[in-house]
């Protein structure tokens, strides 16, 4: 998942693999059919999972110290490992508006110095779009509080 952390984030159903093998072209080699409204299914109930956490607990801060924990590990012993973080995207990838500063979660390399580097990220163009609208989701909430 990447972009904004909530409504509008994005699948990025191009790059799953299993054993190093894209998923998807993977099933369409093999003729095996799979809907887009079932993909879509599954990512709104990732999204969601974030609001049935809060409904059922009244918070999520087991989650957030486990992720903590996992991104300083990263740092402090320069592991290199690559993490979903909010990180300024401006004129990293194509989906995300030129001159845009928004910060958008994508898979960064973490070390010692911190985000050592962006993963890079082969977008289809529907995923692009995707992606371009939620860095205008956020952009436009910027520009609400003046930001």
């Amino acid at each position: 998942m990447v972009g904004e952390h909530g409504d509008s984030s994005v699948a990025l159903w191009s790059g799953i693999t299993v054993g190093g093998v894209p998923l998807l072209s993977s099933l369409e080699k093999q003729q095996i059919a799979y809907e887009q409204e079932v993909l879509e299914r599954i990512r709104q109930a990732v999204v969601n999972s974030a609001y049935e956490v809060i409904r059922l607990k009244g918070y999520t801060s087991w989650a957030i110290g486990y992720s903590v924990a996992s991104l300083a590990r990263s740092i402090l012993r320069d592991q290199r490992r690559i993490h979903p973080v909010s990180i300024l995207a401006r004129d990293l990838l194509d989906g995300v508006p030129k001159g845009r500063e928004v910060f958008l979660s994508l898979p960064a390399l973490l070390g010692r110095s911190g985000v050592v580097g962006v993963t890079s990220v082969h977008l289809t163009d529907e995923e692009a779009v995707r992606l371009s609208t939620s860095a205008n989701t956020l952009w436009e909430i910027q520009q609400q509080l003046g930001l």
